[in-house]
């Protein structure tokens, strides 16, 4: 594979491998600005040809994974032709209902993957926003730039690199800039954050999450109601929840 320079290499190839398609197939999503991020960043790495496109995105040790293809028999003929599977520690994020996902798990499996996670997508209509204040005192701050490196060191303690599509310290910088960012602290600690991204009239939560030493205070609670109230405008909220969470 090679390194990709431009989104318009990778509109291209999609758009070459929807053309005539009779059952395409994908789980390549990315909004525009984040697949520039990685362009600029140098983390993705495309392989174009006449009927299928396939991309890998670096994540520390490991790949993510993309693919469009015109239909699953070619998908599962042109994968078995890629070396970077047979050689490198890859992840693949597959999309869809249970039952529309069958075939295609049975693809990536003949391909050498193993299951790893299944996670599920919960969806909050808005309701009417409450003040931001927590009744317990608890004091919700938007992050910092100096807490970046507190966030990455909590939210890899806390998830799983496979299969939760943590943050780069860049995307986490742009983050704080961007006001995306809630988080708690005690005594000068980070004990806890939620970590979203609103567009338009969707906002999703990203992570989520209070340090092991500082459960049971309440703090994810003041988090979400905080967050609540600030995204007063947003009229559906989005959070992907591992299958066995089960709080």
């Amino acid at each position: 594979m090679n390194p990709v320079s431009t989104v318009g290499q990778v509109l291209a190839a999609i758009q070459g491998a929807k053309a005539g398609a009779s059952a395409f197939c994908t789980n390549f999503f990315p909004a525009q600005a984040k697949l520039q991020g990685w362009i600029d960043h140098g983390e993705l790495l495309g392989d174009f040809r006449d009927r299928a496109a396939f991309f890998l995105r670096k994540d520390r040790d490991f790949w993510h994974f993309y693919f469009c293809a015109p239909d699953l028999a070619t998908l599962q003929r042109e994968i078995t032709s890629l070396p970077t599977l047979m050689t490198q520690r890859v992840a693949v994020d597959l999309v869809g209902s249970e039952e529309s996902l069958g075939q295609l798990v049975s693809v990536m499996e003949s391909a050498g993957f193993r299951r790893q996670a299944r996670l599920v997508r919960l969806v909050r209509a808005s309701q009417p926003a409450q003040p931001p204040s927590s009744p317990d005192g608890t004091e919700v701050l938007w992050a910092d730039k100096p807490d970046c490196q507190a966030i990455i060191d909590l939210i890899e303690a806390s998830f799983d690199r496979y299969a939760d599509q943590l943050p780069m310290p860049y995307e986490i910088d742009a983050a704080i800039e961007a006001r995306q960012i809630l988080t708690v602290k005690c005594e000068g600690t980070l004990a806890a954050l939620l970590f979203f991204e609103t567009q338009g009239l969707t906002s999703t939560v990203r992570y989520w999450v209070v340090a092991e030493r500082f459960r049971s205070h309440r703090f994810g609670s003041a988090l979400i109601r905080h967050y609540f109230a600030a995204q007063s405008a947003v009229r559906r909220f989005i959070l992907w929840v591992t299958a066995d969470n089960e709080n």
